[in-house]
């Protein structure tokens, strides 16, 4: 499965045209895209669904992250210069020839695990686009439980994976790798929110209403107290725990106010979705320009961090309080 002979086969069929289009499919997994696809699930469809996603997507970015640090696996281009790189912006220089794995569970050779190592490029085992495709394609499945999205959902996960294949930058072995990953983390999350007072449960404890304490403190733990320190033992990025903080911060306030009303029509729900992406652009840009005249801060992880919690918190808390003003939510119900 670390064999590069199906990536030669697969580039002996390489045209202009598919090298495009498998590049437009492998940028649906990146990080920016996904970011985008949460904020707008978010403000266009569902406060509530758009929060359950971006947990899902968080973790499984962070187990996956966890363990191509863990495992140091190169990529094929890399083991065998017959495969090309087709993804640009990469350092794809490497002088191994066929030297993938010889049989079906053979690693690639040491040495070009060790070359690789010390590359400085990211890691291939497991796939984090195909953990990420499980987590946002069948995650939206899994939160708002509609048919089409589950047959929609292997469809994307398979045709996000077979670009990495394609492109030369996976091999089967780190595609079957992503999939079980982002698999088991999709299993968990339906198993715990299947039922809608399941789900009811992560904004109680955000509100403060959840009983017993326990409980409630369990999930402020895993919101908030987790990946914090998993981020100070640079286990998972400062600037993605940033957002995925500066979220659940903003969430803990509006849910104890009262989640607003997220129903609307199509030019309304759009609205959101527009006004809710400048905002956090306006934010953040702006945010790191102030970073950058502090010298303790310009330039270190802590820097980016603040940035990722200030512009995110700041685009969901005062993006829903504006739309609220704007009449593109509705007042909070008692009780929210």
């Amino acid at each position: 499965m670390f064999q590069t002979g199906l990536h030669i086969a697969l580039q002996s069929l390489a045209s202009d045209w598919l090298t495009w289009l498998m590049l437009q499919v492998t940028a649906l997994g990146y990080h920016e895209i996904i970011i985008l696809i949460v904020v707008a699930v978010v403000f266009g469809l569902g406060l509530r669904q758009g929060f359950l996603l971006f947990q899902i997507v968080f973790w499984t970015s962070t187990l996956s992250g966890m363990a191509k640090q863990y495992f140091g696996l190169p990529r094929p281009f890399f083991a065998a210069s017959r495969v090309a790189c087709l993804e640009p912006s990469w350092n794809t220089s490497g002088s191994f020839l066929a030297r993938g794995g010889r049989g079906c569970l053979d690693l690639p050779a040491r040495e070009v695990i060790d070359a690789f190592r010390l590359k400085r490029i990211s890691f291939g085992f497991p796939s984090g686009h195909t953990s990420s495709a499980f987590a946002v394609w069948g995650g939206l499945a899994v939160v708002f439980r509609r048919r089409w999205l589950a047959w929609l959902a292997p469809l994307m996960i398979a045709l996000i994976a077979f670009s990495r294949l394609y492109l030369g930058v996976h091999f089967l072995a780190d595609i079957l790798g992503g999939a079980l990953l982002g698999g088991l983390v999709l299993l968990a999350a339906w198993l715990l929110w299947r039922r809608d007072g399941r789900r009811a449960e992560i904004f109680a404890a955000l509100a403060g209403t959840l009983s017993p304490r326990l409980r409630r403190a369990a999930y402020l733990c895993f919101l908030f107290g987790l990946p914090l320190l998993l981020a100070a033992f640079s286990l998972v990025s400062m600037t993605f725990t940033g957002l995925y903080m500066g979220m659940n911060a903003a969430y803990l306030l509006l849910t104890r106010k009262g989640l607003p009303d997220d129903a609307g029509s199509l030019p309304v729900r759009l609205a959101r979705v527009l006004l809710g992406g400048v905002i956090f652009s306006l934010l953040a840009n702006g945010l790191r320009r102030l970073v950058v005249l502090v010298p303790a801060l310009a330039g270190a992880p802590w820097g980016r961090f603040l940035v990722a919690v200030l512009s995110t918190f700041l685009s969901f808390w005062l993006g829903m309080e504006l739309f609220v003003r704007l009449g593109l939510y509705r007042r909070p119900a008692a009780g929210g």
